[in-house]
């Protein structure tokens, strides 16, 4: 009988929640990957990965310009959302 191996997940300890990111990003208006890491610790894979994340739910946008992210209006929503939660 052959034993089927299962692959382990890899549980990362978050940086930061959804609300602080999105909440950071609301503060500062601009936002660039180095800035989450800066802010954060992200490493470079994880802080674009949040930001991807982020602009596929339609929270955020990226302008063309040196790779800067802002919030939509949805994100300026959820942000205060988080904030009357007290999130």
């Amino acid at each position: 009988m052959t034993q089927i191996k299962q692959r382990e997940k890899r549980h990362y300890p978050i940086k930061a929640t959804k609300s602080e990111v999105l909440r950071f990003i609301r503060d500062r208006e601009f936002v660039t990957v180095h800035d989450l890491i800066e802010r954060f610790g992200y490493k470079y894979k994880g802080a674009e990965k949040r930001l991807y994340n982020l602009a596929r739910e339609g929270l955020i946008t990226q302008w063309i310009e040196r790779g800067q992210w802002s919030l939509t209006q949805d994100g300026y929503r959820k942000a205060d959302y988080y904030d009357q939660q007290g999130r």
